[in-house]
């Protein structure tokens, strides 16, 4: 799948939280995009790599008590909860700029992000929903 393949569904991704987050999950989803980064990434990682993508890494940082993570795939950077902070980016940043990330520090990388047990339920529903949106 290329990056402009990736964007598409991306952008999918975030209408579908958007408009069903309480479904999928309101524990980790119900005050979207706020304080739903890690799931929402490893949400979209785990259906990416149910597409084929490849290289994809799971990225966390710290800030000024609090902590962002986003997504990472061959330079560039998926994200889709930027917009919950007040100098944030927009809804879907997906941009090989790091100029915001890297406020996010000391980062972690996770090269095999995707759903653990927890998850899965949410992932099912999520999975669903992106197959059926148009």
């Amino acid at each position: 799948m290329d990056i402009e393949a990736i964007k598409k569904e991306v952008y999918k991704a975030r209408e579908v939280f958007e408009k069903h987050c309480n479904h999928i999950s309101k524990t980790f989803f119900g005050d979207f995009p706020s304080a739903s980064c890690g799931p929402s990434a490893d949400l979209i990682a785990e259906y990416l790599l149910s597409k084929g993508v490849q290289n994809i890494e799971y990225v966390y940082g710290e800030r000024n008590g609090g902590s962002h993570g986003w997504l990472e795939i061959e330079g560039h950077i998926i994200d889709i909860t930027g917009d919950q902070f007040e100098e944030g980016i927009e809804g879907v940043f997906i941009s090989s700029n790091r100029d915001f990330h890297n406020q996010f520090s000391p980062q972690t990388r996770n090269d095999k992000p995707g759903v653990n047990g927890i998850l899965r339920d949410p992932y099912n529903k999520f999975k669903a929903l992106m197959e059926t949106h148009a």
